[in-house]
């Protein structure tokens, strides 16, 4: 059921109290987007005043407190905004703007590090704040950062996530006798988290692939999509070549068979791919696909 809008606002009037609260948390929200920090204040003042455990209130009361000045203040709201389940991410690089407006940095370098072991992840609202600036050669300090910068890109830090870049590159395809089968390029997106195939073969037939490592199942996964066939396989890198084994469906007739491809990175630079199939379960395999990629330098 829909509500009318004029309902809607009676229900929010009514959850925050009545029509003057309503405009008191409108207030509170322009205030603290213009940053016009003492209006800011003194309104949420009065919102954590008829709700002392609206952990949102409090925590931007804590923020406009430090601003005015009012550091014992921030740091008690800032303690009921943590204890109302503001999570840490938000609560430590508040405590740490805190201390560093108490002049206290070994404090704050301390809740910087307690928020990236809390999983804090943005780093440039950080390195952007002049905040803390004076203390970013300070001992501590960048190695906290180096925490939070992990927590962003994991994926960057991980070597696990790294082990299929050979393949990465703008490639021309040839069959083994040189033959051009097609061109293919394989990007790393999602801040090294997946590699993006996009194939455009030489005959017409296009195809886009996401291959990415699956830290719970820790393996690779390459999940293929074209306009006639649906490939899912999974494996890993063994003695140099990413191994990955799964099932091949063709979209137009329903049929689905096992395969299997290998991606070998030869001593000139070519890379291999080589993809076999069933048609009996397993017991014997033929080649389906056989590839020389030799990498085009754009």
């Amino acid at each position: 059921m829909r509500m009318h809008p004029c309902c809607v606002a009676v229900a929010a009037s009514l959850l925050l109290g009545g029509p003057g609260l309503a405009d008191t948390a409108a207030d509170a929200a322009r205030a603290y987007a213009e940053s016009d920090w003492p209006a800011a204040a003194a309104a949420y003042a009065q919102l954590v005043d008829e709700n002392p455990a609206d952990g949102r209130s409090n925590y931007r009361l804590a923020v406009a407190l430090r601003h005015v000045g009012q550091l014992d203040e921030a740091e008690r709201r800032l303690g009921q905004a943590q204890s109302a389940g503001v999570p840490a991410q938000f609560i430590e690089p508040e405590r740490a703007r805190l201390q560093l407006a108490r002049g206290d940095s070994a404090a704050a370098i301390a809740a910087l590090s307690a928020a990236a072991d809390a999983g804090f992840a943005n780093a440039a609202s950080i390195e952007s704040d002049p905040y803390f600036a004076p203390i970013a050669s300070e001992p501590g300090f960048e190695d906290a950062m180096a925490k939070v910068r992990r927590n962003g890109a994991p994926c960057e830090y991980d070597p696990r996530f790294s082990e299929f870049d050979f393949w990465v590159g703008h490639w021309s395809v040839r069959d083994r006798a040189g033959n051009p089968q097609g061109e293919n390029r394989i990007e790393k997106a999602e801040r090294g988290c997946v590699l993006v195939e996009r194939w455009n073969g030489a005959t017409g037939g296009t195809g886009i692939s996401m291959n990415y490592f699956d830290p719970a199942a820790e393996q690779w996964v390459q999940i293929w999509i074209s306009p006639t066939l649906q490939i899912d396989i999974r494996g890993g890198l063994e003695d140099g070549a990413m191994r990955l084994t799964g099932t091949v469906f063709y979209v137009q007739n329903g049929q689905h068979f096992p395969v299997r491809g290998t991606w070998t990175p030869q001593a000139d630079g070519v890379v291999r791919q080589h993809f076999e199939q069933s048609t009996d379960e397993g017991d014997t395999w033929s080649t389906w696909f056989d590839g020389y990629y030799h990498r085009i330098e754009d």
